[in-house]
């Protein structure tokens, strides 16, 4: 006879394929999605963008001045207003880029942000949940859902980002902190 607790996991990964291996044996998906995929230009990522501007703006400066001398020694600034342009435009396009490359799973225990982007591969993170997670519901449009502490740029915290039906996925975890809150008298047998 086989153990009911093996036999629930093999459903639950069968139920939910590419999940063999990775979920516990007893652990459950509550919640699955993906980040919105709208374009966004994100305040943090203005930082970011200034100083790739103020590249450009000083090579196109330095081309203008050096076309006066030869045209030629003008071209060796392309190098430079291509550079300020990647500055300019990497925080914004990869970020969307990301969000399109993205996945979320909520389990009865953890967290996970599933990425599969070309050249890098596949890439699993897990974040454990219980009483003493810090969650943080940040409002946008649509909110996102950050774990762990603020460490001064929202865009490194881990999290499910611009997610739709983030009340429900709050609701799920704040249910999931409350069963792993320690209880006073628990055997310890």
């Amino acid at each position: 006879m086989s153990d009911p607790q093996t036999n629930s996991a093999e459903v639950q990964a069968s139920s939910h394929p590419g999940w063999q291996g990775i979920l516990d044996a007893d652990e459950q998906i509550l919640w699955q999605g993906q980040p919105d995929q709208r374009f966004r230009v994100e305040f943090e990522s203005l930082r970011e963008v200034l100083p790739g501007l103020l590249f450009v703006t000083f090579a196109l400066f330095w081309m203008v001045q050096a076309a006066q001398a030869s045209w030629f020694f003008a071209m060796f600034g392309l190098i430079f207003v291509v550079i300020g342009l990647r500055q300019i435009f990497q925080p914004v396009l990869w970020s969307a880029y990301l969000r399109t490359r993205s996945w979320y799973t909520l389990t009865d225990r953890r967290a996970i942000v599933a990425t599969d982007v070309p050249f890098k591969g596949r890439r699993l993170t897990s974040y454990p949940i219980d009483h003493a997670t810090l969650v943080e519901y940040a409002a946008g449009d649509p909110p996102s859902i950050l774990f762990g502490p603020d460490r001064g740029k929202r865009s490194e915290r881990p999290g499910f980002r611009y997610i739709s039906d983030s009340d429900t996925v709050m609701g799920l975890i704040r249910g999931i902190q409350q069963r792993s809150l320690p209880t006073e008298g628990k055997d310890e047998a």
